[in-house]
């Protein structure tokens, strides 16, 4: 069975950041949307989005027009599972795709299809990370740094007051060069946007609980092992109302070069600084 179309968009100018391509909270977005419309067009009911499991396969420049597609994944007995895919309508590229994982939801009368190579975990585990069960002080003590604080807004809100899906990515993204901050000399051109930047390939994100309106936030960050070209992050994300971890995300980047629109070796110096945020592996 094929996919089922059901969003078209394409790249605005304010949507992509300092890489000059979409960033990721707005393909999160872009998948929101297409979730939304196809599991109307699909008669899926019901459940709460615990899961995505993103991989991130081609860049989306400005301009670039996107037709968003749907399909049921699960096996019977299985939590429910919704696959979205992001194309280039010219070309048919799939730029992205996302594995969502439901509570309790059901389907009534779609049809099932194959997970396709280019979707599901490649490096990053299908799991919940085990770093999402420790406090904010635990986190802390155990190497995790503050790369984020602020509150949830009126605009970064749906209609029943909740943070938006794509938000909890957006300020993830935000804090970002919090992170870079640390990890960099000051003379290196990541921090100024030039030449290099960074992109990330894979990303899993374990939903808790939902933020609202006017909730704080903490996001903490540190790094779980380190390549040639590529970081393998995590963040958390904390209330500040009651302390507990909203948000556990692993992820894998790679340091972009920007002239060449491709993937470079980590610089020397800047590896230097990241050993010393590679957090110790716990059960």
């Amino acid at each position: 069975m094929a996919l089922t179309d059901c969003y078209l968009g394409s790249v605005n100018q304010w949507e992509t950041d300092e890489n000059d391509h979409l960033n990721v909270r707005f393909f999160v977005q872009k998948m929101g949307e297409t979730l939304k419309l196809g599991m109307k067009d699909l008669s899926v009911n019901g459940g709460t989005l615990r899961v995505q499991h993103m991989r991130f396969l081609q860049e989306a420049r400005i301009a670039t027009p996107i037709t968003g597609s749907i399909g049921v994944v699960s096996q019977e007995g299985e939590p429910l599972h919704v696959l979205t895919e992001l194309r280039n309508t010219a070309t048919g590229t799939v730029l992205a795709s996302f594995v969502n994982e439901f509570d309790t939801a059901t389907m009534a009368g779609a049809d099932t299809i194959a997970l396709p190579d280019h979707a599901g975990s490649r490096g990053v585990p299908i799991e919940e990370i085990p770093y999402a069960r420790l406090s904010r002080m635990e986190a802390l003590e155990l190497g995790f740094v503050k790369t984020g604080r602020a509150t949830v807004i009126p605009e970064e809100c749906d209609e029943t007051g909740h943070l938006l899906m794509h938000q909890y990515m957006g300020n993830i993204s935000t804090s970002m060069p919090n992170l870079w901050a640390r990890f960099s000399p000051p003379d290196d051109p990541i921090l100024r946007g030039e030449k290099e930047g960074g992109a990330v390939l894979e990303y899993r994100m374990n939903y808790h609980f939902p933020l609202k309106l006017g909730d704080g936030f903490e996001v903490m960050s540190g790094l779980k092992a380190i390549g040639d070209k590529t970081q393998h992050m995590l963040h958390l994300m904390f209330s500040l109302e009651n302390d507990q971890c909203v948000l556990g995300c692993e992820a894998v980047g790679v340091a972009m070069d920007l002239e060449k629109r491709k993937a470079k070796s980590i610089p020397d110096a800047r590896r230097e600084r990241m050993q010393q945020y590679l957090l110790p592996s716990i059960d």
